[in-house]
């Protein structure tokens, strides 16, 4: 079981990358490179709250890979469709 400090510390430092991905984001023209940019932050905020406020860090392989599996590959999809 994780700490009720350790999920407050993650908790702020999801909040710090969505606001961070925000103010990076809002004020450009969209780009291939800023939309992976802002994608990549995602999946690294997927596997936050998959590992930690999930609580899978120590579940079974199948189901800790699809579920960390399934930002990257949504991430690439979106990438490729905005690039083509």
């Amino acid at each position: 079981m994780i700490s009720g400090t350790k999920l407050i510390a993650v908790w702020i430092f999801l909040l710090f990358l969505t606001g961070a991905t925000a103010l990076v984001a809002e004020p450009y023209t969209l780009t291939i490179g800023l939309a992976a940019i802002v994608l990549l932050v995602t999946v690294v905020k997927a596997s936050l709250l998959v590992d930690h406020f999930m609580g899978l860090k120590n579940a079974p392989l199948m189901w800790r890979g699809l579920l960390l599996g399934y930002a990257p590959v949504l991430a690439i999809c979106i990438t490729l469709t905005y690039a083509f």
